[in-house]
């Protein structure tokens, strides 16, 4: 798995520009390596390729998780406004989405978190 091919995925899942990229490489990165620990064999071309994804994906978890923990919950600036609760709702659906994809080819068996319940 190339960082540039993992960089490509993130920009389309996450909406960020290319260049706005580089503040969230050292997470990328950590996400990078997190997936290459877990695979234990050679994959084919359709697996590597959801397995670039998977890892966009959890990349952009990782960063809408870091700015919730800004306590920033919402942005506006001229005509763009970010809402951050959903942001971070969405990336955590997509990421539970892909964790069942490619949990054929991804060992997530040492994975463990306490989470809260929402009423």
């Amino acid at each position: 798995m190339s960082l540039n091919e993992i960089i490509e995925r993130f920009t389309l899942v996450s909406g960020y520009e290319r260049k706005e990229i580089s503040r969230y490489l050292p997470v990328i990165v950590d996400c990078k390596e997190y997936f290459e620990e877990r695979v234990s064999r050679e994959l084919t071309i359709s697996e590597h390729r959801r397995l670039v994804h998977a890892c966009a994906v959890y990349a952009y978890y990782r960063v809408s998780r870091l700015g919730a923990l800004t306590g920033v919950s919402n942005f506006k600036a001229g005509d763009v406004q970010l809402v951050m609760d959903e942001d971070n709702d969405t990336a955590e659906k997509l990421w539970q989405e892909e964790k069942s994809a490619v949990a054929d080819i991804v060992n997530f068996d040492d994975d463990f978190a306490f989470k809260a319940v929402r009423i």
